[in-house]
Order: structure tokens, then sequence, then C-alpha cells
């Protein structure tokens, strides 16, 4: 049996074991769906006992995979469930060209077909706040067409595609590098709409425990963080280590705090621009956590302290790789972007904010050793600038 090659599965951006030497891999099933194309469940051996399951993607499948949604019902352990609107397709599909942990396929320039490379069993949190927030008419949000799952298990998400619009790292780094603020104070609004949205699946008070939890969590990551990090990124942070702690337990005490469904994973690449308005997309939730932890509801200010520490990445990426030489001036716009998406998004408080920040820039580094090495060097400037380090 055809089975997915391991240095390309350890060499992909999806893999989530990076590091780890693989065994061997297991082929769980195929979904044969005609001209050779096929979606191929496997499960990925490590030489440490891991096993994680994932999704190999055969030939050219948005189009045959759409029809077979349209279809709806079930075909061995795979499940078809159409939205109502959902139209057949009439070709085959085209890759969107993005960098990213899943697959993405346009069909009839109407439909974008997103493949979940790492399978995790149970409710896909992002299957389900899109159907939500689908029902509830959100017109930022691409409108639900209909999943596809494998024995409980999330493979595909079907959403309207928005024609011409622009990736939200490109639209923000125009901004950036223009000085022009562009639809932060918009997207703050925005923001705020979408947590109302989502606040009627249940809001409920954070009690002491729960934010005691939070402050556990935190320092957990902060240690693996550290544990993660080569020499020379380990000295930069060094210094600061005893303000992180300081700061990281403001979660348990800072403003007060309320729980309820939350994007997970708010950053402005996850923020389309298209001719008609801004488009929020990508509610998975942070890719390192399981699926179950992804659906518990959080404080809705880990979003807008997600999206305001993407604004510091984003600078850093622009100083670096696009238009260097002019760091203290992309720093004066994210200042200034910084307040009008607050002065958008309403009240806040800012102690709690603070902390929430954070304890993101300190996710970050988890993220960047995991997933995209190259990209630690944005978490370690992050951080210092959270520190008080500030550009000339």
């Amino acid at each position: 049996m055809w089975s997915p090659d391991p240095a390309t599965v350890a060499a992909a951006r999806w893999y989530g074991g990076k590091g780890a030497v693989i065994s061997s891999i297991d082929v769980d099933d195929v979904l044969e769906l005609g001209d050779g194309c096929a979606l191929v469940v496997f499960t990925v051996n490590t030489a440490d006992g891991a096993r994680e399951r994932y999704l190999d993607v055969r030939g050219e499948v948005g189009g045959p995979l759409l029809q077979r949604l349209c279809d709806g019902g079930g075909q061995g352990d795979f499940a078809f469930l159409p939205a109502v609107g959902l139209t057949p397709p009439a070709g085959p599909g085209r890759s969107l060209e993005a960098d990213q942990s899943n697959t993405s396929l346009v069909v009839d320039e109407r439909w974008v077909v997103k493949l979940y490379r790492r399978l995790h069993p149970g409710v896909h949190p992002e299957v389900e706040l899109v159907a939500h927030l689908s029902r509830d008419g959100l017109e930022f949000v691409p409108a639900y067409g209909g999943s596809v799952s494998w024995d409980g298990h999330a493979v595909a998400l079907v959403q309207a595609f928005v024609p011409g619009a622009t990736d939200g790292w490109a639209w923000a780094e125009g901004a950036a590098t223009r000085g022009e603020l562009g639809a932060m104070g918009a997207l703050g609004e925005q923001t705020a709409r979408m947590h109302r949205a989502l606040a009627e699946l249940g809001v409920a008070p954070a009690d002491p425990g729960e934010r005691a939890r939070w402050v556990q969590e935190a320092d957990a990551q902060f240690d693996r963080a550290l544990s993660l990090l080569d020499a020379d990124d380990l000295a930069q942070v060094r210094p600061h280590i005893a303000t992180v702690r300081e700061e990281l337990a403001n979660l348990a005490t800072a403003g007060e705090a309320t729980l309820q469904r939350v994007h997970g994973d708010y950053h402005v690449g996850q923020v389309l621009m298209a001719p008609a308005g801004l488009r929020v997309i990508d509610f998975e939730g942070e890719p390192t956590k399981s699926v179950a932890e992804r659906r518990l509801p959080g404080c809705p200010l880990r979003d807008v302290a997600a999206l305001l520490r993407s604004l510091d990445h984003l600078i850093r990426h622009v100083e670096r790789d696009v238009r260097p030489g002019y760091l203290a001036a992309y720093e004066a716009w994210m200042d200034q972007a910084r307040a009008a998406f607050l002065e958008g998004y309403g009240p806040v408080d800012p102690g709690l904010l603070r902390a929430f920040e954070v304890e993101k820039e300190t996710y970050e580094f988890v993220y960047a050793r995991t997933f995209l090495p190259e990209w630690t060097h944005v978490a370690v400037a992050g951080m210092g600038w959270l520190m008080g380090d500030r550009a000339a």
C-alpha cells in the first residue's frame, strides 16, 4: 500500500513533531475520489513513542471532494455534512498560495476547501464557530459551506471564497511601511462584534481557581519556551525572566475576567482585506494545543492581546526582511495602530491586557521553535519591547 514518505513528512510545515525521529508511518484509511485523487489518513510513529495522525492529499482533490460533500451521507469512516446553499463544483480547483499549516483549495472562485493536515479527535472549534457565526449573519466571517470528518476527526471545512482579498500580513505590512493606520479602528470594532456574537454560546465569570490555573499554565509555558531556546536567544531573554514571572502572576489578580468562546489564534494574518471590507478567517485556535483545549472558553482579552502582539511581530518582519533601517518609525506606527484598534474595540482593563500580552509572547517562542524556527527572532524582539526595549 502506498504510504507517505517520512522525509517529506518531517520537512512539511504542517508536521508538528519537529526534531523527533520518525520510526514508521501507518496508513489508516484512504478516500478515493477518482482520477488519481485521494485523501490519505495516516499515523506517524516517532522514536520517542509519540503517535500523531495526519492527512495527506493526492491530486487535485478540491472539486471531487466538494462534489462528494454536496452528495452528503457517509463512506466508511468518512462523513459528509453539507450546509444549505453549498453548490456542486464546475471544475477541479486551485491551491491558495499562502504560508500555512493546512492546505486550502479554491473551487469555482466561489468556495474554499480547507484541508486539516494534522488531525485531532473531537468537535473541531473552527467548524463549530464558523457554522455559528455564519448562522448569526456576521458579514465579515465567510459563510459556512459544510464539513468532512473521518472517525470523529475533522478533515475539511468549506467556506465561501472572498474574491479580490489581500492577505492579512500583506495589507498590514503595506500600512506599516507607509505609516498608515488604515483599517485598525474598524478592526477593533469588528473584533468587539465578533466577541459579542461568540458570547451567545455562553458567558461566565472566571473564578479564582480558573485564574490561578492561568498562572500555572503560563508559568509552565514559559518554562517550555526557555527550554526550547538556543544559547544566543536565551541570553537575550534571561535578563527579563524575573519580570516576566511577575507579569504572568497578574493573570490571577488584574481586573475582572469573563469566559466565553473566542477566536483562539487571532492575529493580522487572519484578517483579509477585501473590496467589501475586512474578513476574519482561521478559527482553529492555537495549533500547539489539542482540539479539546481549543474548545474551552477563554477570556476575550486573549484575542485582543494576540492581535496586538501580532502588530509587533509584523514590524519585526518588516524591519528585517522588507524595508530595513526604520525600526523607530515602525514602532511609532505600532503605537498608533494599537491605540486605534483599542479605541475601536472599547474599554479594556489595561493590567489584564498587559498580562495576556506577556503570556502570548511566551507562547510565540513555543510556536516558533515547534513550527517555524526562523520566526524566533520576532518573539525575542517582541518580548524585549514588552520589557521596555525601544528603538533609538
